[in-house]
């Protein structure tokens, strides 16, 4: 180290006692504590300066302190405007140290918001705002200056960035694990007031079992071994995402400071999740080629020879929805077979065989979305009626008892209900935003003609089309908001998923961070590379009140994680009723 440069940390002024250390003993303590590592990269770095070098602090900071990254989603973060970067703190002062060299690449009206100890480092000192956000009210009051720092700067259109949790993660008894300390919610009201954009970052690693030691013990002592784990970040390749921005749109939707903290620490801590597919990784399998599809006319003349009552439902565009079953339509079955086939390959699932029928085929009702002006299939979806199938065969003559072990309970209380599956809508009508719609007006006519039937049931899939993050996310929302509470254990899946759960860390935060399904929504079209949200086809379900009953992984579809679903039509919000059903529906008892 350049003897002209002062050191950033002195050990001697840090002992009681220590002006009269001997120089070697200050030396080796510094060089245990990591200070001497600190003391000469910050003498390189004013060199460097000095040389006439250009280069920001973090940038060079973390050349001469060899911290080294991958990083992804750089451009996420928004070049203009009022901006907060919120990230976990796995580390300690090298996480700082990344993040601004980060956040540095993309705009330089940056100012980090950091902890007493990053107060010796000079070249710190233009970037950072010392406050502590993250204590309680004598905090806040002890920092009101640090505080209206950061909302002005923010309301002049700049960029702060941010570690919530206040300190480096800790290991968790209750997690098995090390974690982040709480975020706190101070940064989120600043967030409101401002109307900034925020977007999550996540760090890999941890700091080291000395560390996490000396954590255990005394918590308060742990600052002093920060700078000893600069060394051993240094030794390592760290990975760093950046995940999509969050709007003040979507800020607006958290009802509280709390609830948005954990959104945004569940936000950050998502990105550390697989982001390859199911479908990618999974081992091809054998596809046979698809069925050719019958002439036109042929299915046209089975549509035309259909009873006037097979008709449910209909619009102006031309779709028309009926009912028939599987003596009725034979070609058409074929059909629906073939395009079934065409519709799951697409999304990773399929059949693998020239055409998707089945066994319960031949005993289900099929709802049949017609094109009349193009003369061709749109889409369909299978009915079981239950009660009427139990009277012949037995619960197993259900198609979800291959999956799923119901209790006798249970099975009275579906006997009332229609086994719904298979749905698909055609590629080519799939962005028609009548045609999911069009199926469900069939669907509510066939109950308003059926009185009989309260419930709807069936699984819903959540492909390998969505990543393993999404997919988690997903469940473990179904989990803590949607449960059938008074069946739940009723229904128990034959493979139940496995590795498809959230850290523990991250589970619980789900009820307070995703209060609602548009939160949901829209952190997974966030997760997910193409930008899709949650399937269609839950988001109705969920829509109509529906309750999952359990969850299994079908291997024969790509390994599908199905969602068992139950919808009470007696207890379905009276808009949604109104509209499929009609409003002259009379809800069953």
């Amino acid at each position: 180290m350049s003897t002209k440069r002062e050191k950033i940390t002195d050990l001697r002024k840090l002992v009681k006692g220590g002006d009269k250390l001997p120089d070697w003993l200050v030396l080796w303590g510094e060089k245990k504590l990591g200070l001497h590592a600190l003391n000469v990269a910050h003498a390189h770095i004013e060199d460097d300066w000095e040389a006439g070098s250009t280069d920001n602090f973090f940038k060079l900071a973390c050349k001469h302190l060899s911290l080294n990254y991958d990083l992804s989603g750089l451009e996420n973060i928004p070049k203009e405007g009022p901006c907060v970067i919120v990230c976990n703190h796995p580390h300690g002062m090298s996480d700082g140290l990344m993040f601004g060299d980060i956040a540095m690449k993309v705009r330089s009206d940056i100012r980090i918001v950091v902890n007493e100890f990053l107060q010796c480092v000079r070249g710190m000192v233009p970037y950072e705002i010392m406050v502590d956000v993250y204590g309680g009210e004598a905090a806040k009051r002890a920092n009101m200056a640090g505080m209206r720092e950061i909302l002005r700067w923010l309301k002049a259109g700049h960029c702060i960035l941010v570690f919530p949790s206040g300190s480096a993660a800790t290991y968790s008894h209750r997690d098995k694990r090390v974690i982040d300390d709480p975020w706190q919610a101070n940064i989120s009201s600043i967030i409101r007031k401002t109307g900034a954009t925020v977007v999550p970052m996540h760090i890999s690693g941890r700091t080291g079992i000395f560390f996490q030691v000396v954590s255990m013990l005394n918590k308060g002592l742990r600052g002093n071994f920060l700078a000893r784990e600069i060394l051993r970040d240094g030794r390592m390749r760290h990975t760093i995402s950046l995940g999509r921005p969050i709007t003040p749109a979507t800020i607006a939707i958290t009802p509280n400071d709390e609830a948005l903290s954990d959104f945004l620490r569940l936000g950050s801590m998502m990105l550390r999740y697989p982001r390859t597919t199911a479908t990618a990784s999974a081992a091809p399998r054998d596809m046979r080629p698809i069925a050719e599809s019958a002439p036109a006319d042929v299915l046209k003349a089975e549509i035309a020879a259909l009873p006037s009552d097979c008709l449910y439902a209909e619009t102006s565009g031309g779709l028309k929805v009926y009912a028939a079953e599987a003596e009725q339509i034979p070609q058409l079955l074929r059909e629906i077979g073939i395009q079934r086939e065409h519709t799951f390959r697409a999304v990773g699932e399929g059949s693998g065989n020239a055409c998707d029928l089945d066994a319960f085929d031949s005993t289900y009702t099929h709802l049949i979305m017609w094109d009349s002006k193009a003369e061709r299939l749109a889409g369909a979806y299978r009915m079981g009626r239950t009660d009427r199938i139990m009277d012949k065969q037995g619960f197993k003559g259900i198609y979800n008892s291959g999956f799923f072990s119901f209790s006798k309970k249970l099975q009275q209380v579906l006997r009332r209900g229609l086994e719904m599956g298979r749905a698909f809508i055609c590629k080519e009508y799939q962005r028609h935003p009548a045609s999911l719609d069009t199926l469900w007006m069939g669907i509510g006519h066939y109950l308003r003609r059926h009185p009989e039937y309260r419930y709807l049931y069936g699984t819903v899939s959540i492909s390998g089309e969505y990543t393993p993050a999404s997919r988690a996310l997903i469940l473990s929302y179904l989990k803590a908001h949607c449960m059938q509470q008074e069946l739940v254990g009723e229904a128990k899946a034959f493979y139940p998923p496995t590795d498809c759960d959230l850290l523990s860390e991250d589970a619980r935060l789900i009820p307070t961070a995703l209060p609602e399904l548009r939160l949901l929504t829209g952190m997974v079209a966030d997760l997910e590379p193409d930008n899709k949200s949650i399937p269609v086809l839950l988001r109705q379900y969920l829509r109509l009140g529906g309750e999952m009953l359990s969850f299994g992984i079908d291997n024969d579809f790509g390994g599908t994680l199905d969602c068992l679903v139950l919808v009470d039509m007696s207890k379905a919000p009276q808009r949604i009723l109104d509209r499929y059903c009609g409003k002259d529906y009379v809800r069953p008892n």
